[in-house]
């Protein structure tokens, strides 16, 4: 699919070389306009930020009647809608439930609390969108806007505002129709602070802009909330460098004061959920559920774990094992290749960079780029997975690289003709034609990442249809025997399961299973067994 994507941009601007010699002066002074407007519009820094947060807003919004709000049904997705939940209720955890063995469920804690077991900094976007708009998608939608703005703002201090503007255009495809656009797994808010970090850094150190300290300090600290290690892998190379260059008060004393806000009150989470400041959830998840390590570089755990469904362990072993041997250097560079595909939204905007690299590392304006890339391809080397949010903190960095290189790209000459000049008006309009057509495709087939999913995404329309045929209280006893999909996990509830319409349950057998009828009385009781029919059965 990618590379069909590139053959098609490609046979494009072949045709858009034989349309160039043909066609009339008249034309070419029309595309010369258009280019003469955008390059008026790009001088307005403020209005360019602005206007492409709004324009993935607007353009989203308006496909919302063909292209709906997704429905989760990855692990994740549902542990982040809990954390969401929570807090727009007011708390950053919950009691944990009396009989709480009946709702354990992946990446969701149970004790000593009931909280997922993620950074709060995804959760903290979901739950503006639930308060602000009644839906947690809505948080989602509302960070994808902002991060094209940030990322325009971000290139904006590294680029001439032209070819700021042309950088933040090849993040349109990320920002619209992608899984940070169209899930609850997150990316957005990562990649948001990460421009902030960016931007903000060479504005302090090159343009002398000392109240961009406050604006850096506030990204590092969405940053680590959202993803720790990656955050910290941008965040200690950006201060070591900015300690170089300027160790004046006016500029520590502000990234110094958001730090230890923004330490206290991830401390104060961690103290919240598994009641330790230095312990994060993400550990006491571990320690609970999990053998395997996330970074290869460690060994599996020794003290047995207790798995009441589904073994994914057994799973994330092999993976685990695949990562501490050759096949490591197979699979993470085409996860590499995935990630670029998604940041750039086709892979022909990164034969530049290829080409241009070593002009690249040669600029001293563009070296600490290429130090940050070099950064987190390296750390994601001991990692033992490896998804595109992984690296959304370095993704301004990336697309900075990928500008620069157009940059280059535009002073080349093939025989003294301006062939550079030619693609670089070229490309942008084929990017743009086969990534319109191929998501208009997508949309009216139905055939989108988020409308191709396991079953378990249907969970929302089942609690609908059982509510509609039988209106009040309902407890659904899941049975996942004979489920050969450890990916399709039914029981997740909200921040309050006792006050839920409709509960999902383990079925754990009919003596343990009493004890929730009994603490149940008055809810009607079903059965649900998905490996056999997606039909509920009165238990």
């Amino acid at each position: 699919m990618h590379i069909r994507q590139l053959v098609y941009c490609a046979v494009l601007i072949g045709i858009f070389g034989v349309f160039a010699k043909t066609v009339p002066p008249r034309w070419r002074d029309l595309w010369q306009k258009f280019v003469r407007w955008l390059s008026a519009l790009a001088h307005h820094k403020t209005l360019s930020w602005v206007g492409l947060g709004v324009f993935v807003l607007v353009v989203r919004a308006a496909l919302l009647p063909i292209w709906p709000i997704p429905k989760p049904s990855i692990y994740d997705e549902f542990s982040y809608l809990l954390q969401a939940d929570t807090f727009s209720h007011g708390r950053l955890t919950n009691p944990a439930h009396p009989l709480w063995h009946f709702f354990e469920s992946t990446y969701i804690l149970q004790q000593p609390t009931y909280a997922s077991r993620f950074p709060p900094a995804q959760g903290l976007a979901l739950a503006v969108g639930q308060l602000l708009f009644g839906h947690p998608w809505f948080g989602v939608w509302l960070s994808a806007g902002m991060l094209a703005a940030a990322l325009c703002w971000a290139l904006q201090g590294w680029l001439p505002r032209g070819w700021a503007l042309l950088g933040a255009f090849i993040s349109l495809d990320l920002c619209l129709f992608s899984y940070w656009m169209n899930s609850y797994w997150g990316g957005a808010v990562t990649a948001i602070g990460g421009a902030l970090v960016t931007g903000a850094w060479v504005r302090i150190v090159r343009a002398k802009k000392w109240g961009y300290a406050w604006i850096f300090g506030i990204g590092a600290v969405i940053v680590i909330l959202a993803r720790p290690f990656e955050g910290l892998l941008l965040v200690v190379p950006a201060l070591i460098a900015l300690g170089t260059a300027d160790r004046t008060t006016r500029v520590w004393l502000p990234i110094v004061i958001t730090g230890v806000l923004g330490a206290s009150w991830l401390a104060y989470d961690n103290h919240r959920v598994t009641g330790h400041a230095l312990r994060l959830p993400y550990r006491e998840y571990y320690e609970q559920y999990e053998v395997v390590p996330p970074f290869s570089i460690l060994p599996t755990s020794a003290t047995p774990r207790t798995f009441r469904h589904f073994d994914m362990e057994s799973r994330n072993r092999e993976t685990y094992e695949r990562a501490r041997s050759w096949h490591l250097f197979i699979d993470r560079p085409l996860d590499w290749l995935t990630l670029l595909r998604y940041y750039c939204g086709n892979l022909i905007w990164l034969l530049p960079v290829v080409v241009f690299m070593p002009a690249l590392w040669r600029s001293k304006k563009m070296r600490f780029a290429v130090i940050l890339t070099a950064v987190i391809g390296a750390a994601s080397l001991i990692e033992v997975w490896w998804y595109p949010h992984y690296g959304a903190p370095f993704l301004a960095a990336m697309l900075i690289l990928v500008a620069q290189s157009l940059r280059c790209l535009r002073q080349w000459k093939y025989h003294g003709r301006r062939v550079g000049r030619f693609l670089i008006n070229a490309m942008p309009v084929a990017v743009f034609l086969v990534t319109v057509t191929s998501e208009a495709e997508a949309i009216a087939t139905h055939r989108t990442t988020d409308q191709i999913q396991a079953r378990n995404a249907q969970k929302e329309n089942i609690e609908q249809e059982l509510l509609k045929k039988q209106p009040g209280q309902h407890v659904i006893f899941v049975s996942y025997a004979g489920l050969p999909s450890p990916h399709e996990e039914w029981i997740h509830n909200p921040a309050n399961i006792d006050a839920a319409p409709v509960i999902w349950a383990l079925d754990l057998g009919q003596t343990e299973n009493e004890k929730l009828r009994h603490y149940y009385a008055g809810r009607s009781f079903w059965r649900f067994k998905p490996a056999e029919s997606m039909t509920l059965r009165p238990y």
